[in-house]
């Protein structure tokens, strides 16, 4: 009996791996022993599904409420409100039980969207006017088709912000924001179990007013159906262009004023760093430069900057492991080393190196060395 319900566990899980496979984005996944992500298509199908403790990447077409809170009773009320939003505008849900509180995830049917485009001989020129005008503020000339789908999956998870600002918090019960403000995020895998609590992330169909605390694989539900989101094409659009009026350009330009094709209020050698990785210097980068910069320079809260920080550091520790102490960082040691360098680097008010200063501190790391002398010298 209870190896039936174990591998009709492991069933549904496969059948829901599948539908996020059907999206066709090879998302990255993560679980505690692991140094670094790996792509899903990197990792045998059978490991993923016995996997009892695994994250994974946020998709392109999705977006997560992660609901936080001090009491059951504060996610609940929270939760009541959200609810009755993503019903007025028409946004259907996928509620979960996070393992502790509560996620509610929405799948956006791009392929839908644009069979309606082409049913409707829809006139795109919004799209390029938006890409054009991103692209032309921020002086880059050119555009790589990475930078485009960035930008469109940025925008997308902003929409979900215009939402959010109609919807009153408390300071018991909080949603996520930074789940909608990065293009690469992580959320805990569904039917998978929550280290903290012990309890798995179980599909739910009613809102409970108890706390739902399943401790055991097989007494995991999964949807039998996933609910899509399929909006009014114009409509969509419309919150699509207005997403990025109000949060995505106002962001990519913080702090930046273009005059004379020169930017303001910008170190470009630092923001050229913020592009790159390396294999060698990352955790002195990090302490010496990127956050005395982020923080003391450009004046972003310290939230902000360990967001941005702690991004650059994955994408360096997926191309070489960051270690310390002869160990190999995991996603929450590296998290909470960058944490620690951002408020000592707010106590200390550090300035970032100079470009002499810079040379000094780093060499004897060649490859930093040549990629931002290469990059001043053009």
């Amino acid at each position: 009996m209870m190896a039936n319900l174990l591998q009709n566990y492991k069933e549904e899980k496969r059948k829901y791996l599948d539908f996020l496979l059907g999206f066709r984005y090879d998302f990255f996944i993560w679980k505690p022993e692991w140094s670094s992500w790996y792509k899903v298509g990197e990792i045998h199908q059978t490991d993923v599904i016995n996997s009892i403790q695994l994250h994974r990447e946020i998709l392109p077409q999705e977006w997560v409420f992660d609901i936080d809170a001090e009491d059951w009773q504060a996610c609940y009320e929270l939760a009541v409100k959200l609810e009755e939003k993503l019903n007025d505008w028409k946004i259907p849900f996928n509620r979960w039980s996070s393992g502790n509180f509560l996620h509610y995830h929405v799948f956006l049917d791009d392929n839908w969207l644009k069979h309606q485009e082409v049913k409707q001989g829809m006139n795109m020129k919004w799209y390029r006017t938006v890409i054009e005008t991103h692209f032309d503020a921020l002086k880059k000339s050119e555009i790589s088709i990475e930078d485009v789908q960035q930008l469109m999956v940025q925008t997308h998870r902003a929409t979900a912000l215009l939402l959010l600002k109609e919807l009153q918090q408390s300071e018991k019960a909080k949603i996520d924001l930074q789940k909608f403000k990065t293009t690469k995020a992580l959320i805990r895998f569904e039917g998978t179990r929550n280290e903290k609590t012990g309890a798995f992330k179980t599909f739910l169909p009613e809102l409970p007013r108890e706390q739902p605390l399943v401790k055991a694989s097989w007494q995991v539900k999964f949807p039998s159906k996933v609910q899509l989101w399929r909006p009014d094409v114009e409509t969509y659009y419309s919150l699509f262009v207005l997403a990025w009026e109000k949060f995505v350009k106002p962001e990519s330009l913080k702090g930046m004023k273009i005059f004379r094709g020169k930017q303001r209020n910008r170190i470009v050698w630092i923001e050229e760093i913020l592009k790159a990785t390396f294999t060698d210097g990352r955790k002195r980068l990090i302490e010496l430069v990127i956050l005395p910069y982020l923080i003391n320079y450009r004046g972003l809260p310290i939230s902000d900057a360990v967001n941005i920080t702690l991004e650059w550091a994955l994408k360096n520790h997926e191309k070489v492991p960051i270690r310390k102490d002869r160990r190999n960082f995991t996603l929450t040691t590296l998290q909470h080393y960058v944490e620690y360098h951002a408020k000592r680097t707010a106590r200390t008010k550090l300035r970032p190196l100079s470009l002499d200063g810079f040379q000094k501190w780093f060499a004897d790391t060649p490859e930093v060395l040549n990629y931002v002398f290469g990059k001043n010298e053009q």
